[in-house]
């Protein structure tokens, strides 16, 4: 046994490459035991499967997965946040190496970062916001959760914490703002900006769902377009009114092909956007516009759910204060609570289907 001021024995025993453990006595020849046991379990652990796992080869992975199963604007948005991340920690890294730190460290630069907004003598310097922080981060927690769950390629997932996103003002045209937008469509170049902005005021399709239609999902003669690849991954139809049937109509159906042929819809549209001097509008503001006229005309919430496509009521409710006259409705069922007089049978069932509905409401807003 090694005595007081001796030089320290070693442990014979290597983990993986690591050097000898020093020990002095037997208890600590104990230790020293479970240490390496606990190295081998911890530390070294995730390197067991696949450690050469970079990003560049996951990236890549993650990017022909998606080709197959989201829209290709989706596609494109992932792979400029893909070049983000890989810029950031190095194609040739390591997953493994992506650590809770490296993250936050990441995070932290980006929550200092500044772009530039305007040109010339008008250019202001603005910090990102919340949601541009967090879209790269969110894919990075997807890319490592794959490379844990399916690939295999790490163990653990490191914890990342997104950046809370304030809830953005819910922009719609008024309709003296919609016959402006429209007379400025019909001046513009772009002979099929008009139709759009028609279809997609009365259908309230997302900008990359109406865009990238083809006629083979037209279906003139029931009367509805068929969606097959949506944001929400779900395949819905949605119905046409006589607007929105009279544009298509106008555009000359035909078998196959894309029902927007023109090029620059976009910059058409943002063209007429300023010659109607609309302020903070842009593409979605059609699908907000068609959704709010929606409740405020008395379409309920659940049937607004279905024409969006929304995968849960609770995205719809943005639109619930809209519909003041739901809530008044349900609470004028309550008039003679307070009465003198009992309420018959079917008025009391009724009354308990009021309440119900006031609380679900009242809830969800």
């Amino acid at each position: 046994m090694a005595s007081l001021g001796s030089p320290p024995l070693y442990s014979s025993n290597r983990v993986m490459g690591l050097s000898p453990l020093p020990f002095t006595t037997v208890e600590a020849t104990l230790t020293s035991r479970q240490s390496l046991k606990c190295r081998r379990n911890s530390s070294y652990r995730s390197r067991r499967v696949r450690p050469t796992t970079k990003i560049s080869t996951s990236t890549s992975s993650l990017a022909d997965r998606s080709r197959s199963s989201v829209p290709l604007r989706t596609v494109e948005a992932d792979r400029r946040q893909l070049d983000l991340l890989k810029a950031e920690f190095g194609g040739e890294t390591p997953l493994v190496e992506i650590t809770a730190s490296r993250i936050s460290e990441y995070k932290a630069k980006r929550l200092s970062a500044v772009r530039t907004i305007g040109k010339g003598e008008g250019a202001a310097e603005r910090r990102l916001t919340a949601a541009a922080v967090n879209r790269p981060l969110a894919l990075l927690r997807h890319l490592l959760r794959l490379a844990h769950e399916e690939w295999e390629a790490i163990d653990n997932v490191p914890r990342i914490r997104l950046e809370k996103e304030p809830q953005g003002r819910l922009r719609w045209l008024t309709q003296e703002e919609i016959t402006r937008l429209l007379d400025a469509a019909a001046k513009s170049r772009n002979k099929e900006l008009r139709a759009a902005v028609i279809i997609a005021l009365n259908t309230g399709l997302r900008r990359g769902e109406l865009l990238g239609l083809a006629w083979e999902r037209v279906e003139l003669g029931r009367g509805v377009i068929r969606l097959e690849m949506t944001k929400s991954g779900r395949r819905r139809e949605v119905p046409m009114n006589d607007d929105s049937y009279r544009a298509l109509v106008g555009l000359g159906p035909k078998a196959a092909g894309r029902v927007f042929k023109t090029r620059y819809i976009q910059t058409a549209y943002n063209n007429a956007v300023e010659a109607a001097k609309l302020d903070d509008v842009n593409f979605h503001t059609l699908r907000h516009t068609f959704a709010s006229w929606a409740v405020m005309r008395g379409v309920t919430l659940k049937e607004l759910q279905e024409l969006l496509g929304h995968a849960s009521l609770a995205m719809t409710m943005r639109y619930a204060h809209l519909a003041p006259e739901h809530l008044r409705t349900a609470v004028s069922r309550l008039e003679g609570l307070t009465s003198s007089e009992p309420a018959s049978a079917s008025a009391q069932a009724s009354t308990q289907e009021s309440v119900e509905t006031v609380g679900a409401l009242q809830n969800s807003l």
